[in-house]
């Protein structure tokens, strides 16, 4: 049987079997404590939705447009904002992605959380941010109409949706894959019920329920995930002895060698420049939480603060996920993304056991509900408003953003079956980063500080970079050229894109060509607009202070 036509067959099975091929049989699924555990969790989980949908309902207002039941702009404090902020991220991508990281790399998973996070939240608050507000804008796309006119508008929300429905679908793996382990249910089941929960309570409150609940949902995570730090510990000698190389940043790294897994070139640049600033100062869901803040100062914040909790959860998430390949018996033949659960499983007695469990489903569903929540308002208010049907009424708007949130359901359900090619959670992520962020990262900069740069060539660099880092992917994926890892093939991918849609940027710029339209000069960083983006004392000690606990940690940890 053909390899490919082999691994469609496998995924096949993968959905219906409740032990698929990635779903390890654990040793002691019968042991007293795991089926004490589950009555717990039966016990907890059911009082959990119950919260979740009792603060969806209070939190919702009556909502007489559109836009403030899916973006609620300008209209939340900032310290709710800040933490769903937090929370969207580290729920979506940290909990099982970055402990599989860290135990397939070791404590070089903290990349992702701080040279990979701290400069591009410091340069969203600081540059980025204040251009969005400075236009009056509510999101990106509708940023590049300012700037460029609806061509662009469409395109970036076309690719900001099909991003997002993709990080649903990982998001949904995730959570398929916690109650397997916890609780033995197949994939089928899993991503059923956890899909249903999640747009249950989307579709009741909108945006304002989703942030809410996020914060909710953040300090059950915290509860759930830091007693493992702890409990893990006392291990610290012994594991460090075992895996000593896994206990450094910046030493096992090569400077520049895409055949190792990693190297430092693809970290800085790569991670650290153009996928972390692409995505923090890009993507739809973070801007959206920013932009919800009641103050222009505190929507500057709002990365900033959220940087500072981002530093502190790496511990708890990166640490235990680094000692569990030394904890775990029969860890070799564990799929990374099981590493945590299996952890909490062998650490936790039932109780902390179950609480566990529930953290990580909470911060699952914390990013799944921010991403359909953020692909609702994209496909409404970016697509289908102004381009397929304007000029009805907001009821008729309301109607079509709450069905999108059941198309993004059924789209997240293919996400999930997709994610089972990858090795674990982070290389699809990253992947998906790589191909549709950067060129856009690109165009943004060259935009708002090239006022030369026109609606056509804006496309062509999107699509060029799009279309470029396809062709390495499937290069790498093919065999014709070779990288020492996936997350390796990612960072140069992303590098690639980047340089490409700022050469095509800086070529179409100098030939003006047929368009007369000039953009809208608030779109635009100029002279006139230093003074709007220069920072507070206050943002500016905010900001002084995470690279510098960045610069420490990173020194620390060398």
């Amino acid at each position: 049987m053909p390899p490919c036509l082999d691994r469609i067959l496998a995924g096949l099975r993968l959905i219906f079997v409740t032990a698929p091929r990635h779903y390890t049989e654990p040793t002691d699924k019968r042991m007293t404590k795991s089926g004490t555990a589950a009555i717990w969790m039966w016990g907890i989980f059911p009082i959990y939705l119950m919260v979740l949908l009792v603060i969806s309902w209070t939190s919702r207002r009556r909502s007489p447009t559109a836009n403030q039941y899916l973006n609620a702009s300008s209209s939340l404090p900032t310290w709710a904002v800040a933490l769903s902020f937090l929370a969207y991220n580290c729920g979506s991508i940290e909990i099982l992605g970055m402990s599989a990281m860290a135990a397939q790399y070791g404590v070089q998973a903290l990349h992702f959380y701080w040279i990979g996070g701290i400069p591009g939240l410091v340069f969203m608050a600081l540059v980025v941010l204040p251009l969005y507000l400075r236009t009056g804008a509510r999101s990106l796309p509708e940023y590049f109409e300012m700037r460029f006119g609806p061509g662009v508008r469409l395109l970036s929300a076309s690719l900001s949706a099909l991003s997002t429905a993709a990080f649903s679908g990982v998001v949904l793996y995730g959570l398929a894959e916690v109650l397997h382990v916890f609780l033995d249910w197949s994939l089928l089941a899993g991503t059923m019920v956890s899909a249903g929960i999640v747009m249950a309570y989307v579709l009741v409150g909108g945006i304002r329920a989703t942030i809410y609940t996020s914060v909710f949902q953040l300090c059950v995570l915290i509860g759930g995930l830091a007693p493992l730090l702890f409990v893990t510990v006392h291990f610290t000698p012994s594991t460090f002895a075992v895996r000593s190389a896994k206990w450094h940043l910046w030493k096992p790294l090569p400077l520049l060698s895409p055949h190792a897994s990693l190297d430092r070139f693809g970290v800085a640049l790569g991670l650290g420049f153009v996928i972390s600033f692409a995505y923090w100062c890009t993507d739809f869901v973070m801007i959206q939480r920013a932009l919800a803040a009641n103050s222009y100062e505190g929507a500057r914040k709002v990365p900033l603060l959220a940087g500072f909790g981002k530093a502190i959860i790496a511990f708890f998430i990166v640490l235990p996920g680094v000692a569990a390949p030394s904890l775990l018996r029969g860890a070799g033949t564990l799929p990374f993304d099981e590493m945590l659960p299996r952890l909490l499983r062998t650490m936790y007695g039932p109780v902390f056991l179950a609480f566990g469990a529930a953290a990580l489903l909470a911060g699952l569903m914390a990013g799944m509900a921010g991403n359909i929540s953020g692909f609702s308002a994209l496909w409404t208010e970016e697509v289908y408003r102004p381009r397929i049907n304007p000029g009805r009424s907001e009821r008729h708007y309301l109607r079509a953003g709450k069905l999108s949130i059941v198309f993004c359901v059924l789209l997240a359900l293919a996400g999930a079956y997709a994610t089972f090619f990858f090795r674990d959670l982070m290389e699809f992520l990253q992947l998906i980063l790589a191909l549709f962020y950067a060129p856009v990262f690109a165009v943004v900069l060259a935009g708002a500080t090239d006022k030369r740069l026109r609606s056509r060539g804006a496309i062509a660099a999107i699509l060029g970079g799009v279309l470029s880092g396809t062709a390495l992917q499937g290069s790498f994926w093919a065999g014709c050229v070779h990288f020492g890892s996936q997350m390796n093939a990612n960072f140069y991918t992303a590098l690639m894109e980047f340089g490409v849609a700022l050469g095509i940027c800086l070529v179409s710029a100098s030939f003006r060509g047929k368009e007369s339209r000039s953009p809208n000069p608030l779109t635009v960083i100029g002279s006139d607009a230093v003074s709007m983006i220069r920072p507070s004392g206050s943002l500016i000690l905010l900001s002084t202070l995470l690279l510098c606990l960045c610069a420490l940690l990173n020194l620390l940890w060398r």
